[in-house]
């Protein structure tokens, strides 16, 4: 959901984590095989936060969550559903926050470079301000729920930041041309409006093999829940082999969730490089403040703060 190749015809190339990344208009990199890159640096899934502030790696099998009375698999899911519900409830009673994210996603079949954003989201009016810290800083989108009619409107980072921004549906193919969501779904809101579908329909299909849990993961310093999804086909689950997400025991909300995709013939690893080969998308929210309320100025174009024209 970017903005890089408005005004260029060459491929875009990108990274997740809209949501957000799950929003985007552009992209102003050539395309590589990052798939090989990041088997190359498996270790450094998820890589949202320095080292100091990550959480354990866990991306491995022999990493995933256990405890020494573990819950059944079904109650696990069904738990984590129960607190993303939770965390939705959070989210409408604090109104506002601001974050930063870091996203990662396979889009035309190509692992897009990571992206890390800064974000301002506020649920009502629901509206989003994005600012991009990598892959192309500077670049700028603003989406208002009920304003200019329903088009976000943004601008790229670099010497096309003095250009004039542009108005797009958010649906429309150059606004998606390197996003798998849209900017209405990002944010935290949006990530857990994701799971909760994905996983309604694991509990009612029964498409999981496991869901593991563990009760205290620190990530960004935060004391988190986490719960590793394994899928049993591709005829079961046709779009996840696996699914990792710390959950924040306080709010409720997801701060760390990477999905798998179904390894594709040829593809000959195992262990972290075989995760590491099939990551299909990561979020990661750091520096979560729910504590300064954002205003109606921190989503108007004419912020001395923003460079849209």
């Amino acid at each position: 959901m970017y903005l890089s190749h408005f005004f260029s015809s060459s491929k875009p190339v990108m990274l997740a984590l809209a949501v957000v990344g799950l929003f985007s208009l552009g992209t102003s990199s050539t395309p590589v095989d990052h798939r090989r890159e990041a088997v190359v640096a498996a270790k450094m899934i998820p890589s949202a936060a320095p080292p100091s502030r990550q959480t354990e790696d866990l991306c491995g099998p022999h990493n995933r969550p256990s405890t020494s009375d573990p819950l059944p698999a079904e109650e696990a899911l069904r738990k984590k559903v129960e607190l993303l519900q939770s965390g939705l409830a959070f989210l409408e009673s604090r109104g506002s926050y601001s974050a930063q994210m870091a996203k990662q996603e396979v889009v035309g079949g190509e692992l897009l470079p990571e992206h890390i954003i800064s974000l301002k989201c506020r649920q009502q009016p629901f509206s989003v301000y994005l600012l991009w810290q990598t892959g192309d800083p500077g670049r700028e989108v603003l989406y208002i729920e009920g304003e200019n009619q329903g088009r976000l409107i943004g601008h790229d980072g670099g010497w096309k930041a003095r250009l004039p921004a542009l108005s797009l549906s958010p649906n429309s193919g150059l606004a998606m041309r390197d996003s798998r969501y849209p900017v209405t779904n990002a944010g935290l809101g949006g990530l857990i409006d994701l799971m909760i579908g994905v996983h309604r329909t694991d509990l009612q299909l029964a498409s999981y093999t496991t869901c593991d849990y563990e009760p205290h993961v620190a990530f960004d310093g935060r004391d988190c829940q986490a719960f590793t999804t394994v899928y049993k086909d591709p005829k079961s689950s046709p779009q996840y082999r696996k699914s990792v997400t710390l959950i924040d025991r306080e709010w409720n909300v997801p701060l760390s969730s990477q999905h798998y995709e179904w390894p594709r013939p040829g593809l000959d690893r195992s262990g972290d490089e075989f995760d590491a080969a099939t990551l299909i998308e990561s979020y990661q929210f750091t520096d979560v403040d729910f504590d300064r309320p954002l205003t109606d100025a921190d989503f108007d174009r004419q912020n001395d703060n923003y460079a849209f024209r």
